[in-house]
């Protein structure tokens, strides 16, 4: 069992000449850390054989097969209470080109709402920064456990991407604890948490428009098709309700199976098929919004809209949609962020929506200890 912060780091240093996976994460609201080694690197598998598979770490990109990353080792620890640090003022830098690119691809895909193409379509973008010269792994998850309590903050190395992602994301994508209580959730729907003073706002005071609102609402109505596909009737709904995540506050509405009082069998792996990927990171209905992101976006999403978590860990499987994310690689740092894009979108405001996101991030990223 390896508990200082040394001997961690020490192992992400080590991961890449030796071949190594890494897994890094903090479940929400809880204190206790794990870092899981796969000395086999990880490899490509089926989802539907989630069940089957070991006590380890799954990771999916937004397209594509997910990784297994088998428990060979698992060191466990407690955050650090020590961890203090001063935001620096480097946000971002607009880039008039990126804006200009993005605000019309947003009104395009207006455009193809108003021609019933689909209902929504979840765009994203990236943002590319220098890392700081005393950038540390260890000490910046150490500063998102802090700062974002009720997240999944994790990070991750695969040796066959040759990157390391680190997140802190507040959407569960499906969840079945020891009890055997399935829980997906729907979260759609952004605005700040920070009044002009920059005080933080108690979720009471938001104010959500109606564009925001619908937004949230097509998510939820998947869901519960999702559920009506498998023909479940007997689930739990609680919401929609404001909640805040770091320094932004989004609409969410949480669902709940008793899969041993009635009896479902396998439900973790039918609806992980049927959601992903969700209608909060793609759109609705989900073959045609996925066409048009595909066509759409310049960029890669790889692992960014895709969902990773702990796998049959004490009877328990926990996924997340990887949101809040950034990729680090070469001394770089590439930050994701989207929002979804409905017929009352106005592609200013959803620029400005993509801006808070990647500052969410950046501003622990960049942080000084």
């Amino acid at each position: 069992m390896v508990e200082s912060q040394a001997d961690w780091k020490e192992i992400w240093a080590k991961a890449p000449a030796e071949g190594i996976a890494l897994a890094m994460w903090r479940l929400p609201n809880q204190s206790q850390q794990v870092l899981l080694q796969d000395v086999a690197g990880g490899a490509r598998v089926d989802a539907a054989q989630l069940e089957q598979l070991g006590s380890g770490f799954m990771v999916a990109p937004f397209v594509g097969q997910p990784y297994f990353l088998q428990a060979s080792s698992l060191a466990y620890k407690s955050a650090s209470n020590s961890v203090i640090f001063q935001p620096t003022s480097a946000y971002l830098v607009e880039d008039f080109l990126l804006k200009h690119s993005f605000k019309a691809q947003v009104a395009d895909s207006v455009e193809q709402i108003k021609k019933g193409q689909f209902q929504k379509v979840v765009l994203s973008r990236i943002d590319v920064q220098g890392l700081q010269t005393d950038f540390d792994l260890c000490d910046a998850f150490e500063r998102l456990c802090q700062e974002y309590p009720s997240a999944f903050v994790s990070a991750i190395y695969l040796p066959e991407l040759k990157n390391i992602w680190l997140c802190a994301t507040p959407e569960t994508l499906v969840s079945q604890d020891s009890a055997g209580i399935f829980r997906t959730i729907s979260l759609a729907g952004t605005q700040s948490g920070i009044d002009a003073n920059g005080n933080k706002l108690a979720p009471s005071e938001a104010r959500w428009s109606q564009k925001e609102i619908e937004e949230q609402a097509y998510v939820s109505r998947y869901i519960i098709e999702c559920f009506k596909k498998i023909r479940l009737r007997e689930y739990i709904e609680n919401g929609p309700k404001t909640v805040l995540a770091g320094n932004l506050m989004h609409l969410k509405t949480e669902y709940a199976v008793n899969t041993r009082e009635h009896a479902y069998p396998g439900l973790i792996t039918q609806m992980l098929g049927l959601l992903h990927p969700t209608s909060a990171v793609c759109g609705t209905p989900k073959e045609a919004a996925l066409d048009w992101i595909l066509r759409t976006e310049k960029h890669d999403r790889s692992l960014y809209s895709g969902y990773l978590g702990p796998i049959n860990l004490a009877s328990e499987t926990h996924l997340f949609v990887n949101l809040r994310t950034v990729q680090i690689s070469q001394g770089q740092a590439t930050y994701f962020a989207g929002c979804g894009i409905t017929e009352d979108s106005d592609p200013e405001k959803e620029w400005q929506e993509t801006q808070m996101k990647c500052q969410t991030l950046q501003r622990v990223i960049n942080a000084s200890l």
